[in-house]
């Protein structure tokens, strides 16, 4: 069954660095599980764990004895680990593996193939097989030219490889950098942002515009798959789904779908105006709910979202902090868990600097009021104070802070440097808060692709942090996202050397 056609395979990415895009696919006819969808209707074929099952991918290219990268994207959630076997399709030759655990839509993967191995599978074909897992793995074979990484292909190595600074704006600029709408777009779209507020060209601004078309049509009718590729057309899935809706304020505050957030939040806060994941209150929401809440506020002019922003930070700093100690997570019960996370740090502090970015801007507000943003400022500065600590000499925080044992995450990294930087910025953090997010700029360099997509980053949480601890990193342009937020940042702040787009 041919799955996808291409009359030239020859790609030429957003950062003009050329890849080889598969041919045609061929493989088994499974079809999608009823209760999933493959995002915007675009093609996907599904690699199961009977024997016949397998996907087999061409190419039409000049055989070359070049290594290349052979890149896959993942088009429906995983929720256990797999493994995916890659040998040459006519003599069988084994060239690889993919190592896959709980992948989120849209993650990327790679095996890195010799001259030879290359040369191989341009001329035989490459079959993919599951090794492990028990359920089909669904991975895109056909979509929009606009998005040609997140399609098979192969990316030839250069032994004069450019800066990846200077690809990254391209890649991020694509539609191949796209995400799950929720909170992974929403790193994305405001790296988007930040990159326009930098350079004032225009160019970012129509990238986010070609992203959010993907989830509205034209009658503003928001269409996309929850985070267990469930449809959710019409609704705000949680609280991490509305992170989007910040960059939609921005590019399109008249949106009919603007007011739908609002409700959700308005619908979903407790007594005490906090809104929380059904009985949990995370770091997330920081970032998530109350720096869109300070957008809109400041779109609309409406006092009570300024408040509201301003009580969800409250809520966390009472919660989530415990003297120099930050958790993700608040239960209930009164148990607190994922202590002194790097995300949870990212989404805190990245939330926190954001909100106050945008409330200082605002200018309704009743001066009790602005000196509740005054304590949050001093929250930043303290949180700021103890992260910068926890930096290695590198430039770089591990996954837990405090346990470097357990390896560099480079996600979390660029979220906490970028807000330093945001706070020097604001000017609530002084030059050394400056430096270290230029330290930990320079440190990420070594973690770039060279077309400009961020790897070293722990997979989500969906197995209970089991992963982050295991030392397991994915490719993720949801971190490259927040690359681009601390590049931008920092290309704002005078007297930093060698930053421009």
């Amino acid at each position: 069954m041919c799955l996808s056609n291409h009359t030239d395979s020859k790609v030429e990415l957003p950062g003009k660095t050329p890849c080889l895009a598969a041919a045609h696919a061929q493989t088994a006819d499974l079809k999608v599980p009823e209760s999933k969808r493959i995002p915007f209707g675009w093609t996907a074929a599904g690699i199961g764990p009977g024997s016949g099952e397998s996907l087999t991918l061409y190419w039409n290219g000049p055989l070359r004895n070049h290594p290349a990268w052979l890149r896959i994207a993942i088009a429906l959630d995983v929720r256990e680990n797999v493994r995916l076997a890659l040998r040459s399709a006519a003599t069988g030759v084994p060239i690889g593996e993919f190592d896959i655990r709980y992948a989120s839509v849209f993650q990327l993967y790679q095996v890195k193939l010799t001259g030879a191995q290359t040369e191989l599978v341009l001329k035989e074909g490459a079959v993919l097989s599951l090794i492990q897992g028990s359920e089909a793995l669904w991975i895109f074979t056909g979509g929009p030219a606009e998005a040609p990484l997140l399609l098979p292909h192969l990316l030839p190595e250069s032994a004069d490889s450019p800066d990846p600074w200077l690809q990254l704006p391209g890649n991020l600029a694509s539609l191949s950098s796209v995400q799950a709408f929720g909170w992974q777009e929403g790193c994305v779209l405001d790296g988007l942002l930040e990159l326009e507020r930098a350079a004032g060209t225009g160019r970012f601004l129509g990238s986010v515009k070609a992203h959010l078309g993907m989830f509205f049509d034209q009658h503003g009718n928001l269409r996309y798959e929850n985070p267990r590729s469930e449809p959710a057309d019409g609704r705000v899935y949680g609280i991490e789904g509305t992170l989007p809706f910040a960059a939609l304020a921005q590019v399109d505050p008249a949106h009919p779908s603007m007011e739908r957030a609002i409700r959700f939040w308005l619908s979903d806060a407790s007594d005490d105006g906090t809104i929380r994941d059904g009985t949990m209150l995370s770091a997330e929401g920081s970032y998530t709910i109350a720096y869109p809440m300070a957008v809109m506020a400041k779109a609309y002019d409406r006092h009570d979202l300024a408040l509201l922003a301003i009580r969800q930070l409250e809520a966390r700093q009472k919660l989530l902090t415990d003297g120099d100690v930050l958790y993700l997570r608040s239960h209930e019960d009164g148990s607190r868990s994922f202590r002194n996370w790097s995300r949870a740090y990212a989404w805190y502090l990245l939330g926190l600097a954001r909100t106050l970015r945008e409330l200082q801007e605002f200018s309704s507000l009743p001066d009790a009021d602005y000196n509740r943003i005054a304590a949050l400022k001093s929250e930043l500065a303290r949180a700021a104070g103890v992260i910068m600590t926890y930096q290695s000499p590198a430039g770089l925080w591990p996954v837990y802070v405090d346990e470097p044992e357990t390896g560099i995450e480079t996600s979390g990294s660029a979220a906490i440097a970028a807000a330093l930087a945001i706070g020097v910025q604001l000017g609530v953090l002084d030059d050394q808060a400056g430096l270290a997010a230029l330290r930990t700029r320079n440190a990420l360099t070594d973690y770039l692709t060279p077309d400009g997509i961020l790897y070293g980053v722990a997979q989500n949480n969906k197995d209970d942090g089991r992963l982050q601890r295991e030392g397991y990193r994915i490719l993720s342009q949801m971190g490259t996202g927040l690359a681009a937020q601390l590049e931008a940042v920092l290309q704002q702040l005078p007297g930093l050397p060698g930053i421009r787009l």
